[in-house]
């Protein structure tokens, strides 16, 4: 294999190896760096990919990846830490028969099934964009501006309802 980042993942799985590397949100697929929410697209993210067979004789891998990265807060839209620190464990099926019987006597296991080959740089991008949040944002913004703009107003259906009154 030329790429560094491809893996078979049954001999993988199978002599229990593992992997570590870092990315540049820059060097990763643009799905994850054209994300709106990144303020820094040159922050660095670890991974490590560990793999073994569990209790019921599946092979698995289990990926970290981690990183200190900056969002935009959707509020104020200033830099705001997010600390990503994500695990998962991924079971890997022959076929897809038995992947649905599984994930079906399972909610939480993450499955897949045995490619020929696998890109250890797609499962990272997958983590990253699985862990971001919803909607990033402070707890507390600290922004003046902000809050003069959300000064309590009086409810505009306030006005409706001293109309619907006064009927």
């Amino acid at each position: 294999m030329s790429d560094l980042n491809l893996i078979d993942p049954v001999a993988f799985a199978t002599e229990k190896q593992s992997l570590q590397g870092r990315f540049l949100l820059s060097q990763l697929d643009e799905r994850v760096w054209s994300h709106e929410y990144f303020a820094d697209k040159q922050a660095e993210v670890s991974f490590t990919l560990q793999s073994g067979t569990d209790n019921l004789q599946r092979l698995f891998l289990d990926l970290s990846v981690k990183g200190t990265l900056t969002l935009v807060c959707q509020r104020c839209m200033l830099p705001l830490p997010f600390e990503l620190n994500e695990t998962s464990r991924i079971v890997l099926f022959e076929d897809e028969k038995s992947l649905d019987a599984a994930m079906l006597s399972d909610d939480e296991l993450e499955g897949m099934l045995i490619e020929k080959e696998l890109d250890v740089r797609t499962l990272v991008e997958d983590q990253i964009l699985m862990a971001l949040p919803f909607s990033p944002r402070h707890e507390n913004c600290d922004n003046a501006v902000l809050e003069k703009a959300n000064q309590d107003k009086p409810n505009p259906f306030a006005v409706l309802a001293g109309l619907k009154s006064n009927r």
